[in-house]
């Protein structure tokens, strides 16, 4: 088990422990109120990168959580579009402020389902630390989040041979 693995699986059992739940919380809690100031003192038009990497992390958790729990839904949707709006900011290098009220409560309800789902939330942490790192180095592409398409509903048609079946 190499470094990474070995603190990941710290982390896990530190959450599961009620104490460790507490504290992760209260850590959340506390990162959730330096991220909310960030997102609204932004400059419009700077770049942002570390504020859009915590944004990816947060928001990236989020919407594995919620395909997870909630597939399609409402909240499902509009997480996955926040997503894809935080990486198309890191893209264009520049802060929109007309963003930061979407991003900021994407981020909440990220939080949310965090704190809801901890056990579930830890098995999407590396995909998650995967985008951060990717926004930060200034990489990211709307290519490495997937698109609507993930809510189309299949087709399907029929050959008159399988009608039959």
């Amino acid at each position: 088990m190499n470094r990474a693995q070995r603190r990941a699986q710290r982390n896990r059992n530190a959450f599961a422990h009620p104490v460790g739940h507490a504290v992760a919380k209260q850590q959340m809690a506390q990162h959730m109120t330096t991220i909310g100031l960030e997102i609204y003192l932004a400059d419009d038009g700077t770049p942002q990168r570390e504020l859009l990497a915590h944004l990816g992390w947060m928001v990236g958790i989020g919407v594995e959580v919620a395909a997870a729990t909630a597939p399609g839904s409402p909240e499902a949707r509009a997480l996955h579009a926040a997503l894809r709006t935080i990486v198309q900011l890191s893209a264009d290098d520049a802060w929109q402020n007309a963003q930061a009220p979407v991003l900021h409560d994407a981020a909440e309800a990220s939080k949310a389902l965090l704190i809801a789902h901890s056990a579930l939330a830890f098995q999407f942490m590396s995909g998650a630390d995967w985008i951060a790192a990717r926004i930060r180095a200034g990489t990211a592409s709307l290519a490495d989040v997937a698109g609507a398409e993930l809510y189309a509903k299949p087709t399907t048609n029929p050959t008159p041979e399988a009608a039959h079946a």
